[in-house]
């Protein structure tokens, strides 16, 4: 979001003053289409760097109060355990597409925050409060003083780095990543795998946040990704497929889209791909030396579609709320169980998502009212079993749904305040909620995705602002459930 964005940890009063004019020249160039700038001189940022300096162990200071098109200069400072004064500074101009957060929220958040956001976990503290934890990128999650918090490592990651050695990695926020993000995943051996900010195709290596992108890129956006051994295969939304294969930086093409958008379905191991819409229905098989699509007969009414982990069969929910089993081979359609919304009131829309559990015993699914808006999910066991309505409060309106490896969880994502909720599948009781707390608050979790080691979760946070891109959040799995339920 920011056109400069610097930090420096026990800078002297030359040092700072000088990244705060950069700070200044960057966000009058940011600012295209106004005539304002910003004009302050040395002397002043000199003056500026001063009050940071000598403002205490913490804080915050802005160079003006202008509207939303006038650049501004802001530095934020926290002083860890050791004696160390952390300082950031930004430079940016408060621009008309962007969502930031206000500054009467912004100076309500911890110190610390301020100087990395990136590694805060905000945990839902009753009806309306919320607490502040902080994630290493070694996966420890705690309050800032139980982890010795140094600022941008906890204090064995530091210990660690002093004596020499590497700090561990794998956690914590990737940017760049395309805005209104569809869809990302992971590759076998743990890495993001997805689209960067034009359309590329995009892997980030978790442990030093490098990426790796290839020369191929696509105008349309990712709907399926499917991995195993091998590489991972990604289908677009008009049905086109490419394969990044583990032993190459470069993306080869698989099979060509028919033109038609729909439904999309891969199986895990990316080796079988459907399309279905409300008129034709595609299969193909992508283990073949060269794969085609084949048309099959549409079913019918299919709001959402998704393969079982083995792939021997297809998952599907209809507009009126029938889960289906689709035969893969001629999409055949069988009704597995209709009566997954029994008892529900009046006024609610047709179903519009669903996630299947790992070993296809269950599936999650979604309805919506519009007024009074409410969301109700539902944990639907396969063909038969207790039906359970997961306890949503009313200011949870999720739209995305994922299962825990283990089965025994389930994870919703809304769209809006960007809150991730943990639920017992046995009860539907909630057992807590945790966000990402960025400064962008655009559209928010687009996709809830595991590790292929179940040891990590990953949250897709939207964003509309093309220089900034979206942003991924992994967190430590367990460890982030523990988190949410000291709430």
């Amino acid at each position: 979001m920011a056109a400069f964005d610097g930090r420096l940890i026990d800078p002297t009063e030359e040092e700072l003053a000088r990244a705060l004019g950069t700070a200044m020249k960057a966000a009058n160039r940011a600012n295209r289409h106004q005539a304002n700038r910003m004009t302050r001189d040395a002397a002043f940022w000199g003056r500026f760097a001063q009050d940071v300096l000598r403002g205490g162990a913490e804080g915050r200071r802005r160079s003006c109060k202008g509207g939303r098109a006038v650049p501004e200069v802001i530095a934020g400072w926290w002083t860890d355990p050791a004696g160390r004064k952390h300082v950031r500074v930004v430079g940016r101009t408060r621009q008309p597409h962007a969502r930031l957060r206000g500054e009467v929220e912004l100076r309500a958040l911890p110190p610390w925050w301020h100087v990395y956001p990136e590694a805060v976990l905000g945990v839902r503290a009753g009806s309306d409060g919320e607490r502040y934890f902080a994630v290493c990128r070694c996966g420890a999650v705690g309050a800032p003083g139980s982890l010795g918090w140094m600022g941008d490592t906890c204090g064995p990651c530091f210990d660690r780095r002093a004596d020499g050695g590497a700090p561990s990695g794998g956690f914590g926020q990737f940017a760049g990543w395309l805005p209104a993000l569809a869809r990302f995943g992971f590759t076998a051996d743990g890495h993001l795998i997805g689209q960067n900010q034009t359309g590329g195709f995009q892997k980030v290596n978790r442990t030093d946040g490098a990426p790796v992108t290839a020369k191929r890129r696509s105008v349309n956006h990712l709907a399926a990704l499917g991995t195993s051994a091998s590489g991972t295969v990604m289908v677009m939304q008009e049905g086109s497929a490419f394969r990044w294969r583990a032993d190459s930086d470069e993306v080869e093409p698989v099979l060509f889209g028919r033109r038609m958008w729909g439904r999309v379905a891969l199986t895990p191991d990316g080796s079988r791909v459907a399309v279905i819409s409300y008129q034709f229905a595609y299969i193909a098989d992508l283990t073949t030396a060269r794969p085609r699509y084949i048309e099959r007969p549409a079913p019918e009414g299919v709001s959402a579609v998704q393969f079982t982990s083995d792939g021997s069969r297809l998952l599907a929910l209809t507009f009126q709320g029938e889960v289906r089993a689709l035969n893969p081979n001629s999409l055949a359609a069988e009704v597995v169980r209709r009566d997954a919304f029994d008892g529900m009131p009046a006024g609610y829309g047709p179903p519009t998502e669903m996630a299947v559990s790992g070993d296809g015993s269950a599936v999650l699914l979604r309805r919506e009212s519009y007024y009074p808006r409410r969301v109700c999910v539902r944990h639907v066991p396969l063909p038969a079993g207790k039906v359970v309505e997961l306890r949503l409060p009313d200011w949870h309106r999720a739209t995305t749904l994922a299962y825990s490896p283990d089965g025994r969880h389930a994870v919703t994502a809304e769209s809006e305040g960007g809150w991730v909720g943990f639920w017992d599948l046995a009860s539907g009781k909630s057992l807590g909620f945790v966000r990402a707390v960025l400064e962008d608050l655009a559209w928010r979790s687009g996709q809830v995705e595991f590790a292929p080691d179940g040891a990590a979760v990953a949250v897709s946070y939207n964003s509309a602002h093309k220089e900034h891109g979206s942003t991924v959040a992994v967190w430590p799995w367990p460890e982030v459930l523990a988190a949410a339920g000291e709430g």
